[in-house]
């Protein structure tokens, strides 16, 4: 299948997930407030540590693997793989949730949320049907799709129906669990024929080592990810943690646009890097590094413009708070996904998994250290100037380690540079008038904003002849033919 229509495929996936918190979050963050809302999501980011165990870096580690046994036509060696991770998972996902079911009995804080903990340990559990890794390789993004937008519209149903008041937070954790585990089990029943349970063939010593690597880089990864929100509700209380989610889900809303591009090429890049195919190679980072910037500057600049509008309108006037730190927040979405594109595209292909794994718990390191120190200065805006610093660290450290992997890689290209500039001249000049548009209301300055910007902007770009986007243009009119 197109790289064209895998990612229609991927940004309507992207849509459906998105459309979900966006009709969901403005009517539970107004019925929860921020200290119910931050109870769950508190429960939620503690609870995301065991789900990491739990699969022990199988899907990272399954799109490496899978998609040799794939490139090479052995659907034998295929079967044998995905069954040998699968086995393994259920191991681990049992595992996982034993300790979290002790942790919580153990420690006090954990224990009067008791049963928003249970709740989420299903999560934990059927995590080992977590096979995305096999529709990636696959490419089949059009079942993903469906699968998806299926469960997403039953559980809204429930959400509007359930949910009333304050008191049915533990619903609305049920909400954020059951729709993950309907589609883990749906995903599992679908790809019977691949398990290959001929346990005398199975080799599981083979993958440890490697699996151990990416497991110990996905798992800094997820308490870099997590550990904002823990610290916040340890340190401070649920209430700054309902505020400061409030700002993490809005500008995360928009980072799987840009991300799942590089979904897309993921398999592509992998072949094109064990065949030393360095044009290849070149190509398709060019695609995602020009759509990153291309996208994700305006995307940037407007998260931070209409930030107030945002809150307002997703949130509540009860998360005025959220304001400033989305604020502060919002520049992470370039830097995040070049970084995430560069350790998963690039340099976990070449092998180079312990070097992703000493920058991810250096990250991590540098971000608990930044959190300790800000957060009880600035509270939950701290929290958002630690991952922002983290953030671009992280990023320009992967762009260095690419750098020396394809010394003649040009990272910021003439038509990449032009986009930085021509993006912030756009927006200082609509951050001047954005007060003549907020005449007309909130959600009207949220529609007519990204319009405006994005006419001026693409109209620019193709006077100024960016390549990438003259080849979207000529791609659409021969659609359009």
């Amino acid at each position: 299948m197109s790289v064209s229509k895998n990612y229609l495929y991927n940004v309507l996936l992207i849509i459906s997930n998105t459309i979900f918190p966006i009709i969901t979050f403005p009517y539970v963050s107004r019925v929860l407030m921020p200290e119910y809302l931050g109870k769950v999501y508190f429960v939620q980011g503690v609870v995301a540590y065991f789900v990491i165990v739990s699969v022990l870096g199988a899907p990272n580690y399954g799109i490496k693997e899978l998609s040799k046994a794939k490139g090479i036509g052995d659907w034998g060696e295929f079967k044998k793989i995905f069954t040998e991770l699968f086995l393994m998972t259920i191991l681990s996902s049992v595992g996982s949730l034993l300790i979290l079911l002790i942790t919580v009995k153990s420690y006090g804080k954990f224990t009067k949320e008791s049963l928003i903990f249970y709740i989420f340990s299903a999560q934990v559990l059927f995590e080992c049907f977590h096979i995305n890794h096999f529709f990636v390789v696959m490419e089949n993004h059009k079942r993903r799709l469906i699968r998806s937008f299926t469960i997403r519209i039953l559980s809204l149903g429930f959400l509007f129906y359930f949910i009333k008041t304050p008191d049915d937070y533990y619903l609305y954790a049920l909400l954020l669990v059951v729709p993950e585990v309907l589609a883990r089990v749906v995903d599992v029943f679908s790809v019977r024929k691949y398990f290959n349970f001929n346990f005398k063939e199975l080799n599981f010593k083979r993958h440890l080592k490697s699996m151990l690597i990416i497991f110990l880089y996905i798992f800094t990864i997820g308490i870099y990810g997590s550990i904002d929100t823990t610290m916040l509700g340890i340190m401070i209380n649920d209430t700054e943690v309902g505020l400061y989610t409030a700002a993490v889900k809005m500008y995360k809303m928009v980072l799987p646009v840009i991300l799942t591009l590089g979904t897309v090429l993921s398999p592509r890049i992998i072949g094109a890097i064990k065949r030393k195919e360095k044009e290849n190679i070149y190509k398709n980072i060019d695609v995602f590094m020009d759509y990153a910037f291309i996208v994700g500057i305006p995307a940037t600049v407007l998260m931070m413009i209409l930030a107030r509008e945002f809150t307002v309108l997703f949130s509540g006037e009860g998360f005025i708070g959220s304001i400033e730190t989305m604020i502060i927040m919002s520049p992470c979405l370039v830097f995040l996904a070049i970084g995430t594109f560069i350790g998963g595209q690039v340099m976990l292909p070449n092998d180079l998994e312990r070097d992703i794994l000493i920058i991810s718990i250096a990250g991590v390191f540098l971000n608990i250290g930044l959190n300790y120190f800000l957060i009880p200065l600035y509270l939950r805006n701290g929290a958002a100037i630690a991952t922002l610093i983290t953030e671009i660290i992280i990023a320009l450290v992967k762009i260095y380690q690419m750098k020396r992997l394809y010394l003649d890689y040009k990272i910021m290209t003439k038509d990449r540079i032009l986009t930085i500039i021509i993006g912030s001249i756009i927006s200082i000049v609509i951050y001047l008038r954005i007060d003549m548009l907020r005449a007309y209301g909130n959600l009207l300055t949220l529609i007519i904003t990204p319009i405006i910007y994005g006419i001026i902007y693409f109209v620019i770009l193709i006077l100024l002849k960016n390549k990438r986007v003259l080849t979207w243009l000529n791609y659409v009119k021969k659609r359009l033919q």
